[in-house]
Parts: structure tokens; C-alpha cells; sequence
């Protein structure tokens, strides 16, 4: 199964959800200027330069900078530095197919009795078996050696907020602390990711393969390897010159199926094919294989790192 997603995500934000409002305040603010609306749709189709916009669009390049960065800010595009004939060139790029702000209520306290959710810390992985080039690095500064993937069985990995490597999979168990009498029938995880390669590379794809309970589930083609900006959440001691954000992906699967991102993708696995009440952990594997078409690594964000503040989240109702 593969789900190549260019330019990148469609999301959905809910006004019930406090953590939400800055960014739909964010968002309402990019939206609210008609020059920043007209540059949306001139990278459309294609990613596009300072230059070449305030060309087109007959405004100054520093007003064209000024919108720029008020759209990446609202995370509606990303912008990379590619070399040019005097140097670096800031090109900006689209970075959403859509979003939706819901004004439904979340849920009631009923609704959240019936959900069981645990966020994992990136550094709590199980077991992981990997190949460099590889690394690991936290809030404070990195963590023991890069390209030895020995130490990501360091107690210190514990404190890692960015963990990336070639080519493998890393192993996360989710406590499966719930009654059998639950009668769950849909699972879902989300994680900030995307491809590995030497600084970074906007334009790199890479198979990434994701299996719950030892069953594959769904793989899927991250489109690059993402900078040319700082991260949100990214600490300032990491280079601006190095991987900076991800994607926020979510793997569902129901009754109904396989969703990436709440988009159908395969009727294949079945929440009941995964056998979550037969064991006390739900395992979950991420990574890309040997084999993969496009083998371009794998980057995954913690908390304090990229442009999502959480970690590995798993959600089952």
C-alpha cells in the first residue's frame, strides 16, 4: 500500500480544542489579506521565489518577505533556500491541500470515557534495529555519537526529541492498560515525520512503513526531508543548516479499514485483525525496509522539537 502525499497534509483543527486556538487564530490571520491569499494561489502548482512573486504580483519583495513568513508561521507553506547565481534563493512552496476548523464540540465526558489515550516519549522506544547513517539528539543538545547504532540502546535515549536514521525500524509497546469489556473498534497514532538525508533535502522521498501489533499496516511516501526554516519547536543550538519539521501524520485503523490522515487508503487490516486485547502492550513499528522503492530515511520529533508539540500518540475508541 502507498499513499504519496504532495504537497503535503490535509488537517483539521476544532475551536472546542484550547490547544487549537493559536493556531486557528494563526491561520485567520494569513487568511485575512488578500495579497497573502493571491500568493496561495500562485504556488499552486509549482514552488516559487521571492523574486518571481513580487514580479507577478506587483508588490515589493520586502512586502512579498513580510507575507512569506506570516503564511509559514500559520504553517500554510514552507520555504527552502536553493542555490542560485548570487547565492541562496528563498523559494516557498505549498504545504497543506486543505484544512477544516470544526465548531463541534470535542466530546462530552461520556465520549471520553470510551477513549483510551497515552502520548509516548520519543525516547521510550522498545528496541529498534536500524542502519546509519543515524543519530539522536534532545532539547539540550545531542545525545552520546551520530552514525552508531549502538547507542540508541543508551539510557540516555530517554531525552531524545529527534531521532533519525537510514533505513530499519524502531519499536515503540503502548500499554494496552484497559478491561477486555471495552468495546474499542478504531486505533489511531500520530507522529511529526519525514525522510533522512545528509543537512536536507525538500525534495526527497522516502517509503515509510508503519506495522501495529506485528502487522504491516500501511506504508506511505514522505515527500522530503524538511528545512529551510527553523522549526517551531526546534532548539536553537540545532543547525538551521540540518533537518528542521516534519509532518504531522495520523494511522487509523477501524472496522472500516486503513486512513492516513482521515483519508481511506486500503480495506486490508481491520481493527479486529490487530488483536489488541490479547496481549499488555500494543506494539507499533516505524520505518522504512531494505526493499523500499524510495529507501530515504526516516526523521521522527518529540515535544520540543519540529513543528508539532507532542510525541507519539496513540488514540483508540
Amino acid at each position: 500500500m502507498s499513499d504519496i502525499l504532495t504537497p503535503q497534509k490535509h488537517f483539521v483543527l476544532n475551536i472546542d480544542n484550547k490547544s487549537e486556538h493559536e493556531l486557528i487564530v494563526g491561520l485567520g490571520r494569513a487568511l485575512s489579506v488578500p495579497e497573502r491569499i493571491a500568493i496561495l494561489k500562485s504556488i499552486l502548482l509549482s514552488s516559487k521565489n521571492i523574486s518571481a512573486l513580487s514580479e507577478e504580483l506587483g508588490l515589493p519583495p520586502s512586502s512579498i518577505a513580510r507575507h512569506v513568513d506570516i503564511l509559514s508561521d500559520a504553517g500554510l507553506i514552507y520555504t527552502s533556500y536553493q542555490p542560485g547565481p548570487k547565492g541562496h534563493t528563498k523559494y516557498c512552496s505549498q504545504a497543506v491541500l486543505s484544512f477544516t476548523i470544526s465548531l463541534e464540540a470535542v466530546s462530552t465526558e461520556k465520549d471520553t470515557e470510551k477513549e483510551y489515550t497515552v502520548e509516548m516519549p520519543l525516547g521510550m522506544f522498545s528496541h529498534c534495529h536500524i542502519k546509519a547513517p543515524c543519530g539522536m539528539t534532545g532539547a539540550e543538545g545531542n545525545i552520546a555519537g551520530f552514525d552508531n547504532p549502538n547507542i540508541f540502546f543508551s539510557p540516555e535515549r530517554i531525552k531524545a526529541e529527534c531521532i533519525w536514521f537510514d533505513c530499519g525500524f524502531i519499536s515503540y509497546n503502548f500499554p494496552a492498560d484497559f478491561s477486555s469489556d471495552k468495546k474499542f473498534s478504531e486505533i489511531s497514532f500520530s507522529f511529526e515525520i519525514c525522510s533522512e538525508t545528509l543537512y536536507f533535502n525538500n525534495n526527497w522521498p522516502s517509503d515509510i512503513t508503519v506495522r501495529i501489533n506485528d502487522i504491516e499496516t500501511v506504508t506511505f511516501t514522505s515527500p522530503g526531508d524538511f528545512g529551510g526554516r527553523r522549526g517551531k519547536y526546534t532548539p536553537t543550538y540545532w543547525p538551521v543548516t540540518s533537518t528542521q519539521f516534519g509532518l504531522l501524520k495520523k494511522i487509523t485503523v477501524s472496522n472500516d479499514g486503513v486512513f492516513i490522515d482521515n483519508k481511506f487508503v486500503s480495506d486490508t487490516v481491520k481493527f479486529d485483525d490487530l488483536k489488541i486485547y490479547d496481549g499488555t502492550a500494543i506494539k507499533l513499528d516505524i520505518g522504512v525496509k531494505d526493499t523500499a522503492k524510495h529507501r530515504g530515511g526516516v526523521n521522527l520529533f518529540g515535544k520540543n522539537f519540529g513543528d508539532y508539540p507532542q510525541a507519539i500518540v496513540m488514540t483508540i475508541k
